[in-house]
């Protein structure tokens, strides 16, 4: 199986990738992070089934906008279902590291579970800085550090190979790439990295 089907697959289960209770706290610690997101413009590729989508809709509110995106239909489709009652929130589907969005239009890039799924990230990173307006942020998080969800994804046909890189390693590319990391946090319950364009 490889990572399109198995993503296809999970995409026809019930409530998939849905938080479950135990994640709650550390969904609340995430919205922390992210701080006041009341108003902002908020891309957020790898949108799966949208149990984060949902929650952004609300942290941003009526003011604000989401565009969600999958690169799995059966997942876009399940986001639309999850925000269909919030005007301010789009569900599209391609590929990130190919889609053609607005430049300038964002406030925030959130990267939520995404990145080691990238068929290429280096391509993804290298046009974020264009579609970020003046002052905004890319944020790349994930539920579990880099070690436990490599090791989940070890025991997964389809994205055994997708690894999530150290918190420290992937601090160390984007600054190579002119990006400012201003936190890197690489916990058991925990990814969360915050980068500005240097």
């Amino acid at each position: 199986m490889d990572r399109a089907a198995f993503f296809n697959t999970l995409a026809c289960g019930e409530n998939p990738l849905a938080f479950k209770p135990e994640h709650e706290p550390r969904i609340e610690r995430l919205r922390r992070r992210l701080g006041d997101l009341r108003g902002k413009r908020v891309f957020e590729p790898g949108c799966g089934g949208g149990p984060l989508t949902a929650r952004l809709a609300e942290w941003v509110g009526d003011g604000g906008r989401v565009l969600a995106l999958d690169a799995c239909a059966g997942m876009v489709a399940r986001c639309e279902k999850a925000v269909s009652d919030h005007a301010h929130v789009q569900a599209i589907h391609g590929k990130a590291e190919d889609m053609e969005i607005e430049n300038g239009a964002w406030d925030l890039i959130l990267c939520f579970r995404l990145y080691p799924h990238l068929e290429d990230a280096g391509a993804f990173l290298r046009r974020c800085p264009a579609w970020l307006a003046p002052g905004g942020e890319l944020v790349i998080a994930n539920l579990e550090g880099s070690a436990e969800l490599n090791a989940i994804h070890a025991g997964l046909a389809g994205v055994r190979q997708d690894r999530m890189p150290a918190g420290e390693d992937l601090r160390r590319r984007l600054s190579a790439a002119g990006w400012h990391v201003a936190e890197t946090i690489d916990e058991p319950e925990e990814f969360f990295l915050r980068a500005r364009r240097g």
